[in-house]
């Protein structure tokens, strides 16, 4: 605005000194061209949206898009914050519940944990360890207390075999029928894995 101040007030200052108009005043669309320093087309462009290709109606003129100022995701919290997040999505598993972004964001945003949006939340999880996935059920079998003292007393044994001939090697091992295969938000600990239910097994 006002730069076209300034370009105005320069044309009719070289037209005082011209001692009068520089272009024919019937040029109208010239005229303003000239003056403000841009295109004829985009006068003429403007002046059809206004007034319409008749020049007898009164439109109101659309206003540009403006560049929105794009929200920084709600991603760089502290170490202590981070660990406190963390934490809480172990609080799920502990309940034996599985953690959603839906109730992330609500529980979250319940305990002043987070005040984000559900994709800087994701963002947020993936930057802090947890990934999307399906649960590591064996890996939950080999971090449990009663699997590691039976693996110990297992591994004791073998030690001790002197004829191996004797020894008879069963079929693969197999997990509880139970295990689910839902995916879940976890960051590969034993801490975020859903809990192996009790029950017969199959191959």
């Amino acid at each position: 605005m006002r730069e076209f101040v300034i370009r105005l007030r320069d044309y009719f200052e070289r037209e005082s000194q011209n001692g009068g108009p520089l272009l024919p005043l019937s040029q109208v669309r010239q005229r303003v061209a000239d003056a403000l320093l841009i295109a004829l087309a985009t006068v003429t462009r403007i002046s059809t949206e206004k007034y319409g290709k008749e020049g007898n109606e009164e439109n109101k003129l659309s206003s540009p898009n403006k560049k929105r100022r794009r929200i920084q995701p709600i991603v760089n919290l502290d170490d202590f914050q981070c660990a406190a997040i963390r934490n809480h999505i172990y609080g799920y598993y502990s309940r034996k519940e599985l953690p959603t972004l839906d109730k992330l964001l609500v529980t979250l945003r319940e305990v002043h944990l987070y005040d984000g949006g559900r994709t800087s939340l994701s963002k947020l999880l993936r930057r802090i360890g947890f990934h999307y996935q399906k649960s590591n059920n064996r890996r939950i079998l080999m971090d449990r207390n009663d699997i590691a003292l039976k693996r110990v007393d297992f591994l004791r044994k073998v030690k001790n075999i002197t004829d191996w001939e004797k020894v008879v090697f069963l079929d693969e091992t197999w997990l509880n029928a139970n295990h689910t295969v839902k995916k879940t938000w976890n960051d590969g600990t034993a801490q975020s894995s859903t809990k192996v239910p009790e029950g017969k097994g199959r191959d």
